[in-house]
């Protein structure tokens, strides 16, 4: 483990196991949808509704999303592909103290570089700092203190992989924006969709942002239990 890594890990540390208080207050912070990525979504569909007169705002959106999802798939298939890296709290040579509270087996046999959820909300920043400086500003204080220091304090990251995870996520928003003439056979016919059926778009959209706020947990869990099902039944 690098210099860099190892100086910021144990400052966070030496706060651990001192109160439970705290230590629980860092838990919920870290492990809460409704904090990490469900506070977010106002911000979003703010930007999206604020250019309910121009569509250049609703187009921005659009993008920000696309550099959302493609920053998370890329993130998930970095930790596939890349040699392992045990995260902090499971890493015994880290000697690493486990606050109050904090259920030891979470995420254990993930690969922890990069962050999926840095990259994810770092790219969702980025995208609204196109759209507004202010609610970008927020969105990246959000990305920083709610999803980011949590989870260096818990043990779930180290540092780099978070600034990678921020660096993936802010890079492919830049890419995507700079690019953006590549995702107008995306971007345009969702635009026609929300206003010829809007009906059928808005419960879409919502579900995909909700979806996207928590990193598809209840869409992986589903699938996996599908795909289980399906080899049990293919097994008889």
């Amino acid at each position: 483990m690098n210099t860099f890594d190892t100086v910021i890990l144990q400052f966070f540390n030496q706060f651990a196991e001192r109160s439970w208080t705290f230590d629980s207050l860092m838990v919920l912070i870290g492990d809460t949808d409704w904090l990490k990525g469900y506070l977010i979504l106002p911000l979003l569909w703010w930007a999206w509704f604020r250019g309910a007169k121009s569509e250049e705002d609703r187009r921005r959106v659009l993008l920000t999303l696309c550099a959302a999802l493609s920053a998370v798939a890329i993130a998930r298939l970095l930790q596939l592909m890349l040699p392992y890296r045990a995260r902090p709290v499971h890493s015994a040579e880290l000697h690493f103290t486990i606050p109050y509270s904090f259920p030891t087996d979470l995420l254990a046999g993930w690969s922890s570089f990069p962050s999926d959820h840095a990259a994810l909300f770092f790219a969702l920043a980025a995208g609204l700092l196109v759209i507004s400086p202010v609610i970008g500003g927020l969105a990246l204080l959000h990305a920083t203190l709610i999803v980011s220091l949590p989870r260096i304090y818990l043990g779930l990251h180290y540092p780099t992989d978070l600034l990678a995870g921020a660096i993936l996520g802010v890079t492919t928003m830049v890419l995507v924006w700079k690019f953006r003439s590549a995702f107008r056979p995306v971007v345009d016919p969702a635009l026609t969709w929300s206003r010829a059926s809007p009906q059928f778009f808005y419960p879409a959209f919502f579900l995909l942002t909700s979806e996207l706020a928590h990193l598809f947990k209840d869409t992986r869990w589903v699938a996996e239990s599908l795909w289980h099902i399906a080899k049990l039944l293919m097994a008889r």
